[in-house]
């Protein structure tokens, strides 16, 4: 024991990153350097949201300076009061003041690396896609510090080249937005003219040059876990590593072998009896990686190559469980062109041979468009399944307003010696007339026997929809104690490759921020009659009547101790049932470092429907509850600790029993069992980071399921029942380190 606490203290030492060296600039918050005395201040800034994009200066001031190494940037934010103080981990999104910095360092205006801290010294950083998205599970290494003065608070930074992958061009010319959100007038500055919910985003960028250093990186993060499952007494100890090699300028390699995919992070607990699957983001360090080259996006919320497939559940073999041994990442690019493979290997605990990914991508940059090719290929054995998944992508910008984007996608299926072959497509046009006003366009069709499903993602298929969606905004209107406003409308029409009638959605909605930094959202939505092809999985189609749906949402202003928001929903739905939908969330700073939280919803329907078998659906009166308590512990600048308690429970009073027929109308066929349920989950964690990427983790955990066919239990029975339960409790400790 003493030698293996030995080996691991060397391996902490070793993996703490040493500050850059032979440097003008030190990493302090101090801008008292010549170098920065030297620099131009940037001190034009553009109020972003509310999008007036008025200009003024001195909001902020920001200052760059590169070297072959890295770039350095200083921003000076001005304040006037005492700014809020909120406590919350590293890499999730701020409520208070902060900056943001992000930089398009391949310069093709498609995606861009952002960094971002607020007055606290809080830091996230993450990846801003194409479909106008951050994914905030991206995570890289970089220097930053924070001070605060009685007028101003300042940040200075630092960001090695080798901390992002891109192709290295002589000279190197990469795009920069700088903006700072201002918690006095609850507004957003910008150093460019455009937000990011904007087409023109990074067709704004500022550019700037720099002679960069090409060499040669080479990381490894080796880790070690330690699970012990107390419900079955087992303990599993892992070992493993990452490794990420960049050669030269245009090529990186990737592997990993026995990957860190130990959990420590929570998904939310969600209860789902509906038809389509639940949609959890990739967290995993290895696939979030220059993952940019595989992100290709379509309705539905379609993705080509969703991650999470791999070393996951399968989604055409329920039986299938396995684990992922290794997987391997190689990107080439160069101005114009970028290649990708992508491959992963798994073994089965069913006697069987495990699943083989391949993911192939070719892409074509030109100005601020797109032409991209995808080949797909997962082996199932375990239900002897091979399929191949074709897709062409184009992402066309017309001009700065106007954005097209153009996909095309084939699955080749064969299964057990049956072959299986459909297409679907998709098109999608935004624009932005004016500052004001914004339309989106979109139609797609998905075939009926679409399988994107073994390494990738989509809602739904069987569709042939089209859709558009309005929006106006009106900023900065100062009437009747209100700041600004936006109304948007939107429609569907649809149908699915059996021509039947779908429901038509219009809905509208308006949004008021108030000068109290108050918002209210009115959420209206009518559809029209029509069949759901969903609830039977595939089944008989079933007729149901025209519904509504109202939805009122509130949310408080950002207090020094904290905030709260409501929602109140209400329609019908069923067989001209109604619903409501209420929840409501309190957020309390305790003090400097203590930060608590709580949700609570109930959910109520008298005519809720869910699937039997076939073409048998039952009809109940349902309520779901859910509860859910949070407290974040800052216990220094590099140790947290989190505890988090999610609790669901349902009942269903039986009503009716149907079967479909042939024109979708229900027969009825009596009454069925009542049923009752409740799941909780409950984490304890604490976090020790030595660097942004090496952390030590330790966590308790546990979750339980309970049902009862009969609903005999109340509802604080089935709280503590599910509690007692512990399907799953765990003492889980990891330690990941970085080379």
């Amino acid at each position: 024991m003493k030698l293996l606490a030995s080996c691991l203290m060397l391996l902490v030492s070793l993996s703490v990153p040493l500050v850059t060296g032979a440097s003008e600039i030190t990493i302090d918050g101090d801008l008292n350097e010549p170098k920065w005395q030297n620099q131009t201040k940037h001190s034009i800034n553009y109020q972003i949201i509310p999008r007036t994009l008025s200009k003024i200066e001195n909001n902020f001031f920001y200052q760059i300076s590169t070297n072959e190494l890295g770039v350095y940037i200083a921003i000076s934010a001005t304040k006037e009061t005492a700014l809020r103080v909120r406590t919350q981990e590293n890499d999730t999104l701020f409520t208070n003041d902060h900056v943001q910095i992000l930089l398009d360092m391949n310069n093709t205006q498609q995606t861009s690396y952002v960094f971002a801290i607020n007055h606290q010294g809080y830091f996230y950083d993450a990846i801003y896609k194409q479909n106008k998205e951050f994914d905030l599970d991206w995570s890289s290494e970089w220097q930053y510090a924070v001070k605060t003065y009685d007028n101003s608070w300042v940040t200075e930074l630092y960001i090695p080249w080798s901390s992002m992958v891109f192709n290295i061009q002589e000279p190197h010319e990469f795009g920069i937005s700088v903006s700072r959100y201002d918690e006095a007038t609850n507004a957003t500055y910008s150093s460019i003219p455009a937000n990011a919910t904007m087409n023109r985003f990074l067709q704004n960028f500022s550019k700037e040059v720099a002679v960069i250093k090409a060499e040669s990186n080479f990381d490894i993060f080796p880790y070690i876990s330690i699970n012990r499952d107390i419900s079955n007494n087992n303990n599993i100890v892992e070992v493993g590593t990452e490794i990420f090699w960049k050669p030269s300028k245009n090529h990186k390699l990737s592997v990993a072998i026995n990957p860190d995919f130990g959990q420590v992070e929570s998904d939310e607990l969600v209860v789902n009896f509906s038809a389509i699957e639940n949609f959890f983001s990739e967290r995993r360090p290895f696939f979030n990686d220059n993952q940019n080259i595989f992100d290709v996006v379509g309705p539905e919320n379609l993705r080509v190559v969703h991650t999470p497939r791999i070393g996951g559940d399968s989604f055409y073999d329920e039986n299938y469980i396995g684990d992922l041994d290794s997987s391997l990442k190689y990107t080439f690019g160069t101005e114009q062109i970028d290649l990708g493979v992508l491959s992963a290997f798994e073994s089965s605990d069913n006697g069987k041979l495990g699943r083989n990914f391949w993911v192939l991508r070719g892409q074509y940059h030109f100005s601020a468009s797109k032409l991209g090719i995808s080949l797909n290929n997962v082996t199932t054995p375990s239900i002897d399944r091979d399929a191949t998944v074709i897709s062409t992508d184009f992402n066309y910008a017309y001009s700065e307003n106007i954005e097209l984007n153009l996909g095309l996608i084939g699955s080749q299926i064969e299964q057990a010696e049956i072959k299986n072959n459909d297409i679907g497509w998709w098109f999608t046009a935004s624009a932005e007339l004016s500052k004001q006003q914004s339309h989106e366009f979109t139609v797609f069709s998905y075939g009926d026997n679409l399988q994107l499903n073994d390494v990738g993602f989509v809602k739904r298929i069987n569709r042939k929809q089209l859709e558009y969606e309005y929006e106006y905004q009106i900023p900065n209107l100062d009437l009747l104690s209100i700041r600004d406003v936006t109304f948007a409308i939107e429609t569907e029409i649809k149908t699915n490759y059996k021509s039947e009638k779908l429901p038509r959605i219009l809905a509208g909605s308006i949004n008021v921020v108030a000068n109290s930094e108050f918002e209210y959202t009115l959420d209206i939505e009518y559809g029209t009659s029509g069949f759901d092809d969903l609830l039977t999985r595939g089944n008989r189609s079933i007729w149901f009547p025209s519904f509504y749906i109202a939805e009122l949402e509130i949310s408080s202003s950002e207090y020094d101790w904290g905030s709260f928001s409501t929602a109140f929903e209400y329609g019908t739905e069923g067989l001209s049932g109604t619903f409501y939908n209420t929840e409501a969330s309190i957020e309390q700073q305790f003090s400097d470092n203590i930060l608590g939280g709580f949700r609570v919803s109930q959910y109520n329907s008298d005519s809720w429907f869910d699937w039997d078998n076939g073409d048998i659906v039952n009809e109940y009166n349902f309520t779901e509850q859910s509860i859910e308590l949070s407290l974040d512990y800052q216990i220094a600048n590099n140790q947290e600790l989190r505890v988090k308690l999610e609790s669901v429970i349902g009942k269903a009073r039986h009503l009716n029993r149907y079967a479909v027929n042939a024109d979708g109308r229900l027969l009825s066929l009596g009454e069925q069992d009542d049923f009752s349920f409740s799941e909780t989950a409950f984490q304890l964690r604490y976090k020790y980071a030595l660097s942004q990427l090496t952390a030590f983790y330790l966590s308790y955990s546990f979750g339980g399921e309970f049902q009862d066919d009969i609903a005999q239990f109340g509802e604080r029975n089935l709280y503590k029942r599910a509690i007692e339960a512990k399907d799953a409790h765990n003492l889980f400790a990891k330690i990941r380190f970085h080379f």
